[in-house]
């Protein structure tokens, strides 16, 4: 059992995580929030033991083993460094840093202070992303020619961070990221190169964005992401001898069927919390397993996103 504190509790941390880590069997130690009052009725909803009204003081605890960062992009570096530095194991809301450059300094205090750092992409968790990975790399439909995947979400509220750049803002971050991760676990190697398209608004957020991707083994991959279409999200993989392909891919719930088709038909579905393995996954790294996701994994990612932005077209002001 891991005694867990919460850096912010959020929408995710409320709805998922909290409930994840009671259903897991861990003990929610303590929340901690820049509004007290905030903190408390989270607490008092998940049965915290304490309610904090600043960050600091849930890495204070001595009770607190790990901790989940919930904050707006870009604290996330910060906050996970001085948990690490406080001995704490960290699992943190994607994307893990701004940039790589971010990513490889979490990293290296992860590596220097000997503690877990994940970072929290839970579809990866999924039972049903085993079976893909399985399948792909069974080559049960032959060598793969091209890869797919597209996650077009809600647009955030006019308040909300994810539309301001610096904050770490735009699609790419807050959605790329799962799209960017699962085409690089399918390929199982680090692609060639990328490039990228956007459609930006007037402070330069990317709105709309494509990417097509060389991919080392031999094909093309594509990743497709936006703030305010229809919510579609999938995967597709096109292989010589068939294809596969996972609807509502990235975010599919406990109480939602998980279906994989294979060559149009299902060959399968599953039904699991992703929450909850993926916080069991993060215990058994705490306990000296091998992690599913090591930093190197989000590092790896974070190369490729920074690539995305940067060879992206000009920013077109709608």
């Amino acid at each position: 059992m891991l005694r867990w504190g919460i850096l912010g509790p959020g929408r995710i941390a409320d709805r998922a995580l909290a409930p994840a880590m009671r259903a897991a069997g861990h003990d929610l130690a303590c929340v901690g929030s820049s509004s007290l009052t905030r903190a408390q009725r989270f607490g008092a909803r998940h049965g915290a033991r304490r309610a904090r009204g600043a960050y600091e003081e849930v890495l204070e605890a001595p009770d607190v083993d790990a901790v989940y960062v919930s904050l707006p992009n870009d604290l996330h570096e910060a906050w996970a460094i001085a948990a690490l530095e406080a001995g704490k194991h960290v699992l943190c809301e994607k994307p893990l840093a701004l940039d790589a450059a971010g990513a490889q300094r979490m990293a290296a205090v992860a590596a220097r202070t000997g503690r877990v750092l994940m970072e929290g992409i839970m579809s990866r968790f999924h039972p049903r992303t085993d079976a893909l990975l399985a399948m792909v790399r069974a080559r049960e439909i032959g060598s793969v020619l091209r890869v797919d995947a597209c996650f077009d979400g809600a647009a955030p509220s006019v308040d909300d961070y994810r539309w301001t750049r610096s904050r770490g803002g735009g699609a790419i971050l807050d959605l790329g990221v799962y799209a960017i991760s699962a085409i690089r676990w399918l390929i199982g190697e680090e692609p060639h190169d990328i490039r990228g398209l956007m459609i930006a608004d007037r402070e330069g957020v990317d709105e709309v964005a494509s990417a097509v991707i060389d991919l080392s083994a031999g094909g093309l991959g594509t990743a497709r992401v936006s703030f305010g279409g229809a919510r579609t999200q999938h995967i597709s993989v096109v292989g010589t001898k068939g294809s596969l392909d996972v609807p509502h891919a990235f975010t599919v719930g406990v109480d939602r069927e998980a279906v994989l088709l294979r060559d149009g038909e299902p060959c399968g579905s599953w039904q699991a919390d992703p929450y909850e393995r993926m916080v069991t996954g993060f215990a058994e790294a705490v306990r000296g397993d091998a992690a599913v996701l090591p930093p190197t994994d989000a590092l790896a990612t974070a190369l490729i996103l920074d690539r995305w932005r940067a060879t992206a077209s000009a920013p077109a002001a709608r």
